[in-house]
């Protein structure tokens, strides 16, 4: 199971995946000063540091809410979903094109073509994947962090 929650009193997103916990930090927190702190509040931007690497950049996950896009950047490859106004989200990833179908009840399922390969819930300033297929475990911590950046920002201009 993956599962994503922010914790705000500490400015971080924690995904724990099974018995590891890997740490989102939003971009402004890693600068000093009082300020920087204070916008990595209301951050869209994080990077991500897998367990046992805490000064590795294992990825930047953000969001942009205008286009309702998630981006995720792992070194030189970068993917974007594509939202549309009465669709699923779309990304292509891996060279496959996965499609993402939400509910009004926060859940959600990821299918690769017309099979579901993730099932998840969001929840109130968290994201929760339990049913996955073991390839795309790495894929889809970017996603659960995406998801709970989006989250927030909704909280935020909400």
């Amino acid at each position: 199971m993956i599962q994503a929650t922010a914790r705000i009193l500490r400015n971080v997103i924690e995904v724990a995946v099974g018995e590891a916990v890997w740490l989102g930090r939003p971009i402004e927190a890693e600068e000093g000063g009082l300020g920087r702190r204070l916008a990595a509040l209301f951050s869209t931007e994080y990077h991500l540091y897998r367990p046992g690497e805490p000064t590795t950049v294992a990825a930047t996950i953000s969001y942009r809410a205008k286009a309702d896009e998630i981006r995720i950047q792992v070194g030189e490859e970068s993917w974007k979903t594509v939202s549309s106004a009465f669709g699923p989200m779309t990304i292509d990833y891996g060279g496959r094109r996965y499609t993402i179908h939400e509910r009004l009840t926060g859940t959600f399922r990821v299918f690769d073509g017309t099979a579901v390969v993730a099932a998840g819930q969001l929840g109130f300033r968290s994201c929760a994947i339990r049913e996955y297929r073991a390839d795309l475990e790495t894929f889809l911590v970017h996603l659960a962090l995406g998801y709970v950046i989006r989250t927030l920002t909704w909280e935020m201009v909400g």
